[in-house]
């Protein structure tokens, strides 16, 4: 039988892994907050606001995957 010193080793164990993995969730998190920030600041920039509204209008970001239609796009024209 394990005895709880066994136990608690293991929990810390856990819980140490855990944390690192938090760590990297949160890095990426930021990453990608940091990246589509920059996006905004780029169609405000760029006077592409208006062109932005129109396009949320007529798609529905529930139904697509945009990542697979991005990618699409991407190789369709690839020259």
């Amino acid at each position: 039988m394990t005895n709880q010193k066994e136990v608690n080793r293991a929990l810390l164990k856990e819980l140490k892994q855990k944390k690192s993995e938090l760590e990297k969730y949160k890095h990426d998190f930021e990453t990608e907050k940091n990246i589509k920030n920059g996006i905004y600041f780029f169609i405000l920039t760029n006077n592409l606001y208006e062109q932005l509204v129109t396009f949320t209008e007529t798609n529905d970001y529930q139904k697509e995957d945009y990542q697979i239609k991005s990618l699409d796009y991407l190789i369709e024209n690839l020259e």
